[in-house]
């Protein structure tokens, strides 16, 4: 009899795979299986208190199969904006690495939920008092600690670590929290961008007034040059003709001086016509 009816269970169970009424799930390395069973007719539902290991999980068609990861994995979670103490605003992200806890992932889809990204359970416990234990930090210090001041950002990243550990144990949520790190805190783009051209500007006014600068002491040099030209002139009786051809002769010397050194290759033109041209160089 024991016989018949095992050969009746497994004719059984070869026409409940070949109509769908059964199937199989993979369970890989890393994970486990949470079975949710819904009732046909009549009897209980409910999570199954214990998981599924690595392998296969045979299921008929009711039963719901939630693959969970026990893993590491990473949450991000990022803020724009947030407004300092002394009115700026920053950015910057905190950076979760959580894992779920092997064999008491049913606890986690039952209570907590996991939904389809597997991480609602975050966004459903402790994404609002990630986010607001984040203002109520940045609102106390200034936008200067915040950007440049490593202990101040150190503080904030123990801080936020301490107050997960406490909601995850407090709410005995079945997930350790490995590590809470936070990025570097930066102004929004639009204020750096803000910033660059005030500068840019302040630079430009600069470089204007010490081009005027220049000019000043330019015309200045130009002024006292020619007065230090017509004080020569009148001291020698010379016309502006006189001490214009004087000026002459002594650039033309000064070019032959050049020449006779050999730092320059001088061709001078003697008379009105080109020619003779003599050659006076190295």
């Amino acid at each position: 009899m024991k016989k018949y009816i095992l050969t009746i269970s497994v004719s059984l169970i070869v026409a409940f795979t070949s109509t769908g009424c059964i199937s199989s799930n993979s369970v890989d390395q890393g994970e486990e299986a949470v079975l949710i069973y819904q009732p046909w007719f009549f009897g209980h539902g409910g999570v199954d208190k214990e998981p599924i290991k690595t392998g296969q999980a045979w299921t008929v068609f009711s039963t719901k199969v939630v693959t969970v990861n026990v893993k590491p994995y990473l949450i991000d979670e990022r803020f724009d904006d947030l407004i300092t103490n002394d009115n700026n605003p920053v950015d910057f992200k905190f950076h979760f690495i959580f894992q779920n806890i092997a064999g008491k992932t049913p606890i986690l889809v039952e209570r907590f939920g996991v939904g389809e990204s597997g991480r609602d359970w975050y966004k459903n416990n402790l994404r609002e008092a990630v986010r607001n234990m984040a203002r109520d930090f940045t609102k106390s210090k200034k936008v200067f600690e915040m950007t440049t001041d490593k202990a101040t950002v150190d503080q904030m990243q123990l801080k936020v670590a301490k107050e997960v550990n406490i909601i995850l144990k407090s709410k005995k949520i079945p997930v350790r929290l490995i590590r809470a790190t936070i990025g570097k805190v930066f102004p929004p783009k639009k204020v750096v961008d803000a910033t660059i051209a005030t500068a840019v500007q302040k630079q430009n006014v600069k470089t204007q007034q010490e081009r005027v600068k220049a000019e000043q002491a330019r015309k200045e040099a130009e002024i006292a040059s020619a007065s230090a030209d017509k004080a020569y002139a009148e001291e020698f009786g010379m016309t502006p003709s006189q001490f214009l051809r004087l000026r002459a002769l002594e650039n033309e010397r000064a070019a032959i001086d050049g020449a006779s050194a050999g730092t320059i290759n001088l061709n001078m033109i003697i008379g009105g016509n080109v020619q003779p041209m003599l050659n006076i160089g190295k």
